[in-house]
């Protein structure tokens, strides 16, 4: 996954535009992290890279960063 399409997946996920996604964004502050954030991220990393975490992995995440290494 290339940094751009973590970049559109991210965005789309905290239902941002594309250039406020930044690393260093707190998750907790974002508004649209929510539950279904959450499963979103579990279903994107899921897709595709064939493995599914636990929700309780994903809530650890803090920044926009933490999410980026996820998609890895």
């Amino acid at each position: 996954m290339t940094r751009e399409e973590k970049i559109e997946t991210i965005a789309d996920i905290l239902e941002l535009e594309e250039e406020e996604v930044k690393e260093d964004i707190v998750l907790d502050e974002v508004e649209a992290w929510d539950s279904v954030a959450v499963l979103s991220v579990i279903s994107v990393i899921n897709e595709k890279f064939d493995r599914f975490p636990l929700a309780e992995e994903i809530r650890a995440y803090k920044t926009v960063r933490d999410l980026m290494q996820a998609f890895e």
